[in-house]
């Protein structure tokens, strides 16, 4: 089988790209933990900063890169905010202190302070999505499953190759197009839904079929359905770099969830 490149440029060398597959994971369910325990938006905003500075310090990737494409989920972040504290139900609560009063609008503290947390919530997940899955390979994420959490290897490696029919799947729309155009199937100046949308997805779900099915096959040959204990070309071990990801992912967490206690925003 073979490496799927990570599609975020990461260095080889990064801490997070030594530490293992199962180590990432197992860090990035403490922060995501951490996250949905408490409503204040104190704990999401310690793991927002400290995803941050594990993002530019040890994560080795391309910040630039994952600027770009983090964008739309920062502004949905601030848009399920502004939404979240217009019509938040607690705007009607004579009692809470307004932090916005603008003729008809009131916006309470306790609206504005859950809005933040929800908004602030959303970017913590999708930064400790991007430092799980980003640095290293899928592969290895999958030997790390395997070979650490004794996940069947089936199931972890028929999802590596799943994820790697994604671009292939994508090409072939693309080719599809261009194929059923050039055959005068799809006119030039309609929109694809409405030259031909059915024909194509019928195109592609048998280019899918075939190609799981040549996959299926190719797993097979390698001995992935024979149920024997099959030998590992790339052992995965605990070293140093898990022992202080692991030890920094929790230190976060509990700092968070104390600060929470100590200070009520």
């Amino acid at each position: 089988m073979s490496f799927l490149p990570t599609p975020l440029g990461g260095r080889p060398d990064a801490l997070l790209a030594r530490a293992g597959g199962l180590t990432r994971l197992v860090a990035g369910l403490c922060w995501l933990l951490a996250v949905v325990l408490t409503t204040q938006p104190l704990v999401p905003a310690v793991v927002c900063l400290a995803g941050l500075a594990a993002l530019l310090g040890w994560s080795g990737l391309d910040a630039r890169l994952v600027a770009g494409r983090f964008g739309p989920v920062f502004v949905a972040a601030v848009g399920l905010a502004v939404v979240a504290a217009v019509f938040s139900p607690l705007n009607g609560d004579p009692a809470a202190t307004a932090a916005v009063e603008l003729g008809p609008l009131r916006i309470t503290v306790p609206a504005l302070s859950g809005a933040m947390a929800l908004g602030l919530r959303l970017v913590a997940i999708a930064l400790t999505s991007v430092l799980v899955f980003g640095p290293g390979e899928v592969t290895g994420l999958a030997d790390s499953l395997v070979q650490q959490a004794r996940v069947p290897d089936r199931f972890a490696y028929g999802s590596v190759a799943a994820l790697g029919l994604v671009p292939l799947l994508a090409a072939d729309w693309e080719s599809t197009r261009v194929a059923r155009r050039l055959r005068g199937l799809e006119a030039a100046h309609l929109p694809g839904r409405l030259g031909g949308l059915g024909g194509r997805l019928l195109t592609l779900l048998v280019s899918a079929i075939r190609r799981a099915d040549r996959m299926a096959l190719a797993m097979d040959a390698r001995g992935f359905d024979s149920g024997r204990r099959r030998s590992r070309y790339r052992p995965v071990r605990f070293g140093v770099p898990d022992v202080l990801v692991l030890a920094g992912a929790v230190g976060v967490a509990a700092f968070a969830l104390a600060a929470a206690t100590w200070v009520r925003v």
